[in-house]
């Protein structure tokens, strides 16, 4: 058996870094939208927000740091003074991503973003919710946010959860290694969700608003940098500032639509992929409306007011193998469900942010508030969060099984398979390439 002696026995001392404003000098630059950086975008119109991250000189993003701001404003007409509008819970207003390396290769494309985003803002396990991130608690005036969005507008800012671009990458994007024969390290583009699938009406009216929209200006990507001299980037030659490769392991999404049409329906996914972490399945209306304190609801749950939209048993294989040996089956309520998706990210003993923003209702969190969805994890332990890679290979075939109580209609099932790839910056030249389960290399 081996012995742990306790870190207080031990006499660390102190250890030093580098020097500070000498060495590494923390910079904040504010980096604005290509051409339209003056201009107001809108879901109907200048839906396309784009920036251009520059190869700073000896300079590293640091992605915990840097984030997305902007001020958001709504519009409306024929509305009753007790009526307004707001975004949906995490501001599901970017419905599709787009990141490109310096050469124009898409190093990631993730669609039905906003589905996303939503499926993220559940599950956070923050202590506190965060206004200034469009996340509300029940403890908030949804009527006064949106009252202030439709006069002068409320500023937001927002960090991604996954992608090249999340907060918790594990390590700093060097920027100055990334410009290649361009004068851009990376490209962003973000696509601006309708009306319809991220905003709400809130209040006491009687009478529907119209013409409900949205715009955002003032936007910015304010990057935090690290910039070191010379002298410590001739230190770091062999793993940073030579012509050795530099690997940094991300997380991206792929979207698969099936329209389901059979009380038991069989969808087959393809990919292509050697680290495959989770199939995060949803299921959505095929169309959507502003509803009243609704927004993007998720369908399946065993509390839906229509049987065509009750989820009665599911259950998914990977090639000839079930991920469970027997259907989920569900009909009082969706608490198993539940249990499976904190399993899946790793929150066993942590409460999901918005099931506080649930506690006064009587159900669980998927039962009441149109956020059922279900998660299949393929890695066996929290370590994977921290790079070690332990997912499974794509190639073989997914088979996703679901029964309903009647025949479904009007309904999609939103797949987004979690695949880990590494990011990889040699010669200038940016692109990426499969991680292999089963080791801490790649291809």
């Amino acid at each position: 058996m081996s012995k742990v002696v306790p870190s207080k026995f031990m006499s660390g001392g102190s250890r030093e870094g580098v020097s500070s404003f000498k060495e590494v000098q923390v910079e904040r630059v504010k980096i604005l939208p290509q051409a339209h950086a003056d201009s107001s975008y809108t879901p109907e119109s200048l839906k396309r927000i784009h920036f251009q991250i520059p190869p700073y000189a000896n300079a590293f993003h640091d992605n915990s740091r840097s984030f997305l701001s902007f001020t958001a404003q709504t519009t409306m007409t024929g509305f009753n003074i007790n009526d307004n509008v707001t975004f949906g819970n995490g501001l599901p207003i970017f419905n599709r991503m787009v990141v490109k390396s310096n050469t124009g290769l898409t190093l990631e494309d993730i669609s039905q973003f906003h589905i996303l985003t939503k499926l993220f803002t559940i599950v956070r396990q923050d202590e506190d919710f965060a206004v200034d991130r469009g996340i509300y608690g029940s403890s908030e005036a949804p009527k006064q946010v949106g009252a202030q969005l439709n006069t002068d507008g409320i500023k937001y800012c927002v960090q991604f959860n996954t992608g090249i671009l999340s907060k918790n990458l594990d390590g700093y994007l060097p920027l100055f290694l990334m410009g290649g024969p361009s004068h851009t390290a990376l490209s962003i583009e973000l696509y601006l969700t309708p009306p319809t699938s991220c905003m709400r009406i809130v209040g006491d009216g009687q009478t529907t608003p119209t013409s409900i929209s949205y715009s955002l200006k003032d936007v910015v990507w304010n990057a935090c940098l690290l910039r070191i001299d010379e002298s410590l980037c001739s230190k770091f030659n062999e793993i940073a500032c030579g012509d050795e490769e530099v690997k940094i392991p991300f997380t991206t999404f792929h979207s698969h639509i099936q329209t389901l049409q059979s009380t038991t329906s069989h969808v087959m996914i393809s990919e292509a992929g050697t680290n495959l972490k989770r199939i995060w399945t949803v299921y959505t209306g095929t169309s959507q409306a502003i509803g009243r304190n609704n927004v993007l609801p998720f369908m399946g749950s065993a509390k839906q007011a229509l049987d065509k939209n009750k989820i009665t048993k599911y259950n998914i294989k990977l090639g000839t193998k079930f991920l469970y040996n027997e259907p989920i089956q569900e009909t009082i309520n969706n608490s198993e469900t539940l249990q499976y998706v904190k399993d899946c990210v790793w929150s066993q003993d942590k409460p999901l942010l918005l099931a506080k923003a649930n506690a006064d209702k009587t159900g669980t969190l998927f039962e009441t508030a149109d956020m059922f969805f279900h998660v299949a994890n393929m890695c066996y332990s929290p370590e994977e969060a921290r790079g070690v890679i332990q997912g499974v290979s794509s190639s073989l075939p997914i088979h996703i099984q679901t029964t309903f109580k009647s025949q479904p209609s009007g309904l999609y099932m939103n797949n987004f398979v979690e695949l880990g790839y590494n990011l990889t910056i040699k010669n200038g030249i940016v692109s990426y390439e499969e991680q292999r389960p089963g080791s801490n290399s790649t291809y």
